[in-house]
């Protein structure tokens, strides 16, 4: 990888700064279509532990989706942590808001969309393998400040560094821009190759002159697919610009074959529930396709408790994230 430089490195000596090591490249990582390069764009993706889709989103679902922000950010504003009462999970990452499919069934269509779920499908290891994790919205606003998101990787399992072969990964997250996305605005950034390191700084030695952390720059439609145990963050650009996105998480369901290095076989387990709180809606949940059932049965134990109640909309609103 070439790396143009934008700023100074930081000290090398300390192999840990959650803000990075200042090495930002100039060069855009390439973006594939994904109709007709989904082989190249797996082929980067098992390489690099992310891949940039095209113009995922058409003009008329962009603007569906702000539309939708705009609407729901009035509807509901606690849900969007526009309230005076801010909830921890508003709390440095702006807007957000968690959980807008228990009470808008016209997004369903999203949660497995045409341009990108064939390519989230193969990467996971197939579509009967795909299991839904969370589905969310979310703005950095105008005026948001600088400095407000470190580099760190999402949930990341411990056979990552030993296992073989290492894919298909345990999670998956798709950013979809809402809005267009350059060097003023807040961006996605990621460290490639960094999935199988603990911490950031050991990335910055194992790699050497070919660690580089990647701005994701491109117009409202571009998708980005990352595994969630690469470093990543988000760049403020000129802290005053706001950014819309959609993201979704996926996680891997099934038993695999493995194999460690104590031993010739391994079993890896489906992918733990990736959080504790989120909620899959009756409809979806209990869908009458076995298929779609099958995409939305990863179910933690609040969900568990939930269908339990009945789902019940009382037990539903003692949850984290569920208010109505």
């Amino acid at each position: 990888m070439k790396v143009k430089l934008t700023r100074q490195d930081n000290d090398a000596g300390d192999r840990n700064q959650a803000q990075g090591f200042g090495r930002i490249t100039g060069d855009p990582p390439p973006a594939f279509d994904p109709d007709t390069q989904s082989a190249a764009a797996y082929r980067f993706f098992e390489d690099q532990g992310y891949v940039v889709l095209r113009q995922c989103l058409n003009p008329d679902e962009i603007t569906y989706l702000n539309e939708f922000i705009d609407r729901t950010q009035v509807e509901r504003p606690a849900s969007w942590g526009l309230t005076e009462k801010r909830k921890p999970h508003h709390r440095g990452q702006g807007l957000i808001y968690s959980q807008p499919l228990l009470d808008y069934p016209e997004l369903d269509s999203y949660t497995q969309h045409p341009r990108s779920f064939p390519l989230v499908s193969k990467i996971l290891g197939g579509e009967d393998r795909v299991r839904f994790s969370e589905f969310n919205l979310r703005e950095t606003p105008e005026d948001a400040g600088i400095g407000t998101m470190n580099f760190h990787h999402d949930a990341a399992t411990e056979d990552r560094f030993i296992r073989a072969p290492y894919m298909p990964c345990d999670w998956l997250c798709a950013v979809h821009y809402l809005t267009d996305v350059d060097r003023t605005t807040p961006s996605f950034c990621v460290v490639p190759k960094s999935n199988r390191h603990e911490t950031l700084g050991e990335v910055f030695t194992d790699l050497n002159d070919d660690y580089a952390e990647v701005p994701i720059l491109g117009p409202a439609g571009t998708c980005v697919l990352y595994d969630t145990a690469i470093f990543h963050t988000r760049l403020d650009g000129d802290g005053r610009k706001p950014r819309r996105t959609w993201h979704q998480y996926y996680a891997r369901g099934g038993w695999l074959k493995s194999s460690l290095p104590t031993t010739d076989r391994y079993m890896r387990p489906p992918s733990p529930p990736l959080t504790n709180w989120n909620l899959f809606p009756e409809r979806l949940a209990l869908h009458p396709d076995p298929l779609k059932r099958l995409f939305f049965s990863h179910w933690n134990t609040a969900q568990c408790e939930w269908v339990a109640s009945g789902f019940d909309p009382e037990v539903r609103k003692s949850m984290p994230r569920g208010e109505q």
